[in-house]
């Protein structure tokens, strides 16, 4: 009994390998626009259920919209040509110039799921810092690895000028700039990383993006190797 135990037990280790592998090789791309949706994407849809190894989720930084049509390209140029790709881009003034390749392979997702901001022309979206809320964009702009301890103190002036409903990141650029320093100074992938450990609650934009990661894979299960003709 207890030799048939180990036996299935065996089995079933060797059989969870093997899928692991698979899950490699049958993947779901997401594009990411850049370093700073790289480095929390992962972290928060682990937080949503998405397990990346079992799920064969992979993440691939496309740098910037003005690249991805290049990026997909070269995709399909390799063995993974034939995969699910999730493109996730920023819903502001470049976001919305992309033009969309029409093909079942490709799925489309912008950042944040639903408006925040209102840009010059009207329009409505955000980027990557409008997908977190608005007190953790606050917090996380105003520690010292972000921007220079010499602007910290600014914080409260910051806040009584700050406009939820314009683009977050070029007021907070606005506000070092006006104080003497260089908005290029500002680390943005800190300023991801701290947003990241602040927020309390996963953001709306995650959870949505984790169920359509989820639907995405159901349609297009994890095949055993002898099963696939």
């Amino acid at each position: 009994m207890e030799d048939i135990k180990y036996d299935e037990m065996l089995n079933e280790l060797i059989f969870q390998e093997v899928m692991k592998n698979e899950a490699k090789k049958q993947c779901i791309y997401i594009f990411v626009e850049g370093e700073c949706e790289e480095l929390v994407f992962q972290p928060l849809l682990e937080r949503c259920g998405i397990d990346f190894d079992t799920m064969g989720i992979v993440i691939a930084n496309y740098n910037g919209v003005g690249n991805l049509k290049h990026a997909i390209r070269l995709l399909n140029q390799t063995l993974s040509h034939d995969r699910p790709i999730i493109v996730t881009y920023d819903d502001d003034h470049e976001g919305k110039k992309i033009n969309k390749i029409n093909t079942p392979s490709i799925t489309y997702f912008k950042i944040p799921f639903s408006p925040v901001v209102c840009y010059s022309d009207g329009s409505l979206g955000g980027a990557f810092e409008e997908s977190f809320p608005r007190d953790c964009f606050l917090e996380a702009c105003f520690q010292n690895n972000v921007i220079a301890t010499t602007f910290l103190s600014g914080r409260n002036e910051f806040e009584k000028s700050f406009n939820t409903n314009k683009p977050w990141f070029s007021q907070l650029a606005q506000f070092i700039s006006l104080n003497g320093g260089r908005p290029n100074s500002i680390n943005k992938i800190k300023l991801a990383e701290n947003m990241m450990f602040t927020v309390s609650q996963t953001p709306e934009t995650y959870k949505e993006l984790a169920k359509v990661i989820i639907d995405i894979r159901n349609g297009n299960p994890i095949k055993h190797p002898e099963d696939i003709f």
